[in-house]
């Protein structure tokens, strides 16, 4: 959605519900959802949230990233900040100024209504499907993945065609970074501090760079962040993400190697445990060798690596391979027989067997597993995004050396455990 993040962030702002119009010289009261970045676009039209923070430390504190609903701001004025209005010496210059405003103005409009339009198809093509057969509901949902991926697109080429700013500095602007739901404990906005993946990668900021502005965004299309968002560049960094073994790229997937050719990769923040579930009694729960899985259909949700199966010899044609949107729609398919085994990751599987109605009718396999770590991804064409995984990096050591880390990780851990 950008080559370049200014016009972008104003279109992500609008779709969430940013500050309604403000004046400077004023008080403004912060309802959910502003930041301050939104407010400072909205009164003064720059992206420099310090002229707020700065004017507000007192109410604010030591961190721009967090402010409260209800806290009561001052907006300073605009000659007190040099940002007096300039009077356009001609009337040419002011129709000019006025038309360029109206078109950025409109392109956002057009790709916020695009993405809503597209997204309100999603939704009546998939409550439509639920009455019909199941190849229906496949068609449906494949058709409407199209709407949305073409309305996103056109959305980023019409933010694209509007921008004619430069790129701000990195600090003095608001870094997206988007994610995903359903992932639990890792990242879900209905769990607390919105997934333990979630509040690891926060954390690190505030540890790191506390006065660096930014915005975690959920979309909970996952596969849309790498064939989409991140190539576009609409966003800054996306977790999390496991890296594939990139020193012997020849190993790889084609998928997994161009992983390693367009993305860098943080530190790994945690490591999960990648392995194999079937139906009970079918064999392949507790089979001692890779190679008994030989002929088997394996279902590996789409945009999840395939570096720990291709490293041990489980990719076409030696087995058939099977690449839904969910790991839902993986389990579904196990149960209906349309797959012999689901590879993905422990904590996951356990959630959506649980959750599904299929306990003690899938089983782990807990002879086959694999350690993976999960990272905080940028695309290398972000000019800062080596910036990005350096600060993320030492915020990191930091949250490990003091011992944070731990307390953070065991504390989500332990609410998934009471709640499940």
């Amino acid at each position: 959605m950008k080559p370049h993040l200014f016009i972008s962030s104003l279109a992500l702002a609008a779709a969430a519900g940013a500050a309604s119009a403000q004046e400077a010289c004023s008080t403004y009261e912060i309802q959910r959802g502003d930041s301050l970045r939104d407010l400072t676009i909205e009164v003064y039209s720059t992206e420099d949230f310090r002229i707020i923070f700065d004017a507000n430390r007192d109410v604010i504190g030591n961190n721009p990233n967090i402010i409260r609903v209800g806290d009561v701001l001052t907006l300073p004025c605009l000659e007190d900040v040099g940002r007096a209005a300039i009077v356009p010496k001609t009337e040419a210059e002011a129709m000019a100024a006025e038309m360029a405003a109206e078109l950025v103005k409109a392109a956002e409009d057009r790709a916020a209504k695009a993405i809503a339009e597209a997204e309100a198809r999603v939704a009546d093509a998939e409550a439509e499907a639920k009455k019909a057969s199941e190849d229906a509901v496949i068609a449906a949902k494949a058709a409407a993945k199209k709407e949305i991926e073409a309305a996103r697109a056109e959305g980023a080429a019409l933010i694209r065609n509007a921008d004619t700013g430069e790129r701000p500095e990195v600090r003095d602007r608001q870094l997206l970074i988007i994610t995903g739901g359903s992932y639990a404990p890792f990242t879900d906005e209905a769990l607390p501090h919105r997934g333990l993946y979630t509040n690891l990668v926060e954390t690190a900021m505030l540890r790191a760079a506390p006065e660096q502005s930014y915005k975690i965004q959920f979309v909970n299309d996952w596969s849309s962040h790498l064939d989409l968002l991140m190539p576009t560049l609409a966003f800054d960094a996306t977790f999390p993400w496991s890296r594939p073994n990139c020193e012997v790229a020849e190993a790889l997937s084609e998928k997994d190697r161009t992983r390693c050719e367009t993305y860098n990769f943080s530190n790994p923040f945690y490591e999960v445990v990648d392995t194999f579930f079937a139906r009970e009694g079918s064999g392949y729960e507790q089979t001692l060798t890779y190679a008994d899985f030989a002929g088997a259909t394996i279902c590996r949700p789409e945009g999840w690596s395939l570096s720990h199966m291709d490293a041990v010899g489980l990719y076409e044609p030696a087995i058939t391979l099977m690449r839904p949107v969910s790991p839902d729609d993986c389990f579904h398919a196990l149960m209906e027989g349309r797959t012999d085994i689901v590879a993905v990751e422990a904590h996951l599987a356990v959630e959506a067997i649980r959750r599904l109605g299929y306990e003690h009718r899938i089983l782990e396999n807990p002879n086959l597993a694999a350690i993976k770590p999960l990272n905080v991804m940028t695309h290398k064409d972000n000019p800062d995004g080596e910036a990005i995984l350096e600060t993320l990096n030492q915020g990191l050591a930091i949250m490990q050396q003091s011992g944070e880390w731990r307390d953070i990780v065991s504390t989500a851990l332990r609410h998934q455990m009471e709640n499940g």
